[in-house]
């Protein structure tokens, strides 16, 4: 591949980067808006169903929020290099992109497997609620059948 290819490449995955995680970027910024107040929220009502899991999680989301900054400095060096020496750069560059995506897996993985426990209890749930109405079906015919005298 080229240099100039090389390059494109580059960009192009660096642009993927930046636009699939754009709640990333602002998870980077801890300010007092909206963001930070649904993200407290999670890690307080996280915090009360699991203590160990709420640390987990805001261990997985710093861990995140680190590899964002390590991607934006390796972009920014990257940037700032002259074409002779962005080749230097460009593996300081995917490493830091692989380390992003890898916080980032870890991550959604915490998540899914927390709604997939989430999803079990609310089937078993309406499962609970179907039998409840189930019987209380059975137990309807029933008073019809002796409130019409059968």
């Amino acid at each position: 591949m080229g240099a100039v290819s090389t390059y494109v490449v580059v960009a192009a995955v660096i642009a993927a980067v930046f636009a699939l995680a754009p709640s990333a970027r602002a998870q980077t910024s801890e300010g007092t808006g909206a963001f930070a107040d649904r993200e407290r929220v999670f890690v307080e009502g996280l915090r009360r169903e699991n203590p160990g899991d709420a640390d987990r999680y805001v261990a997985l989301r710093d861990a995140r929020n680190q590899s964002i900054a390590e991607v934006q400095k390796a972009q920014a060096r990257y940037s700032a290099a002259g074409p002779e020496l962005r080749p230097v750069f460009v593996q300081p560059l995917r490493d830091a992109q692989r380390q992003y995506a890898e916080a980032s897996l870890a991550l959604l993985d915490f998540l899914d497997a927390r709604e997939r426990r989430a999803l079990a209890g609310h089937q078993e749930e309406i499962g609970r609620i179907n039998r409840t109405l189930e019987e209380r079906a059975r137990s309807r015919a029933e008073l019809e059948k002796l409130r019409r005298g059968d």
